[in-house]
């Protein structure tokens, strides 16, 4: 047996070994496993106790060691776990655990943090990093307990972190870890972790709750900047008045303090555009290079109605790496505004793949669809699949959709025959192919897709309620839509649309009274003219003629060129259409 000193390393190789050296490992450290941590850890020599190493052991220390001088960080980590499971001491438990943390080694960490925490319970140092780890699996009252207790014995610990992954918990970890906070905070509680369930009470809409805290916050520290910027967010939503005023005292008083002023000018934006544009505008001003506060000032402008400032804060957008995307999205709406199509549509065919791409192409067929520029939404749709194929499905649907709404059911059906000829197995596709079959009147190709896709996904809704709704509207086969029908009610009993076709089935079927019951509750959900139709039938059939005479002048104010309604107007009450 052997006295080793932990943690040093032989300056002359491993023959060499009677001076030692402390020098510090220079080599950067990869990502930590925890994105919460504030800082990257550093494995921290230690060099104060001396380590009675067995005399079998003491050349893999030394290799150990040498590897961690060279960085060969994943061969000094695998030597020093060894050891630890090995040697029962502390100090090699925590190193190897700082490896493992330096590496980003989540098992290896879990594994020797339990160790340590074995041989030193109240290591503050351990004790934080097991809660970091177990609120990253999910063990949100474990880690607040492993927290406050590193806390007690004087580490420096985010509590914060527990509110910023409170969403992600379940149900149960989140109402026993507010259990645990708010027992703390019975007794003395530091101000971190007030502010902690401040946020926390903030996430689950707990305005008053969050405006308490802050309050015991403030009263201790009336300069604590997070806790008044977290208390003009709560009285904004709560609609306190001049609710803002806290934090723009404190703008003031902190001239040069960016992230103050920033959530300033953020919570300003709902209530007061003028001012918010001020605030972007100093923020500008003292970073020019930053592009979210011009963006930030385009975005008011275009709100506040000045099209010519917002266009050149869009195009200053553009000379400093901004979201092109977005600002071409913005400009195309600007230009859409100002009249000017075609320059709307380069812009908005300029937006790639991003959370703008379906709604931009949509734009650009609907510009193109008002002057009936049929071949060019071709093109275009057909010149976007092939620079984005993996969009190529949801392009055929937005093109179908657009031939749609012209009423062009002709080239929808062909398009569509020619996109499931790639993507047999979509249902969106298909189903749009049976509505498209449906305004052909070709009842056969509309059983025949929503049977296929009924076949694939036997409890969707929608495709029930579909074919129920046809062969109880359009045909003979009352019996089979209504089964079909019942099915969709009782996968959606709150979907107005399934009451609908529920109460026209019945309807059909000669049960007037259920009828008249679905019906009256699905237009009290959705006002639609369709269910106004159906149910002003109903009503007319139970001599209830001035009630359905009523649904009707309401329905027809809102659709008065809906087709069902004003065929059913038309065959039962017909004076209602007549001039005045």
């Amino acid at each position: 047996m052997r006295a080793f000193l932990f943690a040093t390393l032989v300056a002359s190789g491993l023959v060499g070994c009677a001076t030692p050296t402390t020098a510090p490992i220079t080599t950067p450290p990869p990502p930590t496993i925890s994105e919460s941590e504030p800082t990257t850890p550093q494995i921290e020599a230690i060099t104060t106790e001396e380590i009675p190493i067995p005399d079998a052991l003491l050349f893999d220390f030394l290799v150990a060691e040498f590897a961690l001088r060279q960085g060969r960080y994943r061969e000094a980590l695998d030597l020093y776990q060894r050891l630890a499971e090995q040697v029962n001491d502390v100090n090699v438990s925590a190193r190897a655990a700082r490896i493992a943390q330096f590496l980003g080694d989540e098992n290896a960490v879990t594994t020797l943090v339990q160790l340590w925490l074995t041989q030193e319970p109240d290591n503050p140092e351990a004790g934080r990093l097991a809660g970091v780890l177990a609120l990253r699996r999910g063990a949100g009252t474990a880690a607040f307990n492993y927290f406050f207790s590193a806390f007690e014995e004087g580490a420096m610990v985010d509590f914060g972190m527990l509110a910023r992954a409170y969403s992600q918990l379940s149900e149960e970890e989140r109402h026993t870890l507010k259990l645990s906070i708010d027992q703390q905070l019975e007794e003395e509680a530091p101000s971190a972790l007030i502010f902690a369930r401040a946020l926390i009470a903030a996430e689950d809409s707990e305005e008053q709750r969050a405006l308490t805290l802050l309050d015991q916050i403030l009263d201790d520290d009336p300069e604590n900047l997070q806790a008044i910027m977290l208390q003009a967010r709560m009285q904004l939503n709560l609609g306190y008045p001049d609710p803002l005023r806290a934090l723009g005292e404190a703008v003031s008083k902190r001239e040069s303090n960016e992230i103050l002023r920033r959530h300033y000018a953020q919570l300003l934006a709902s209530v007061d555009l003028n001012e918010a544009r001020t605030q972007y505008e100093r923020l500008s001003a003292s970073h020019p290079e930053q592009g979210d506060y011009v963006m930030a000032l385009a975005l008011i402008n275009k709100e506040m109605g000045d099209a010519l400032a917002a266009k050149a804060y869009l195009r200053q957008c553009l000379q400093l790496s901004c979201p092109a995307d977005e600002i071409h999205y913005n400009l195309g709406e600007l230009e859409q505004e100002a009249g000017t199509p075609q320059a709307a549509i380069e812009h908005y065919r300029a937006v790639g793949d991003s959370p703008y791409f379906l709604v931009a192409n949509r734009r650009v067929a609907a510009l193109l669809l008002q002057s009936q520029q049929y071949r060019s939404l071709h093109q275009h749709f057909a010149d976007q699949r092939a620079q984005y194929p993996r969009r190529a499905e949801q392009l055929f649907a937005l093109e179908a959709q657009a031939l749609s709404t012209a009423n062009q059911h002709q080239s929808t059906l062909e398009l569509l025959n020619q996109a499931l000829g790639l993507y047999p197995n979509s249902e969106s596709l298909r189903y749009a192919r049976a509505m498209t079959a449906q305004s052909l009147g070709d009842l056969d190709q509309l059983e025949q897709d929503l049977t296929t896709i009924l076949a694939l996904s036997p409890n969707n809704a929608t495709v029930l309620n579909a074919l129920g709704y046809t062969l109880a509207d359009q045909t003979d086969r009352l019996e089979e839509g209504r089964v079909l029908i019942e099915r969709a009610f009782e996968l959606a009993p709150d979907e107005p649309a399934i009451m609908d076709s529920l109460g026209w089935v019945l309807f059909k079927l000669g049960d007037f009274e259920r009828a008249y019951y679905y019906l009256d509750k699905a237009y009290r959900l959705l006002p639609d003219p369709e269910i106004a139709a159906h149910l002003g039938e109903v009503l007319v059939t139970l001599n209830r003629v001035d009630q359905a005479i009523a649904v009707w002048q309401e329905a027809i104010v809102v659709a008065p060129d809906h087709a069902t309604l004003i065929a059913t107007i038309e065959r039962l009450k017909p004076s209602l259409l007549s001039p005045q």
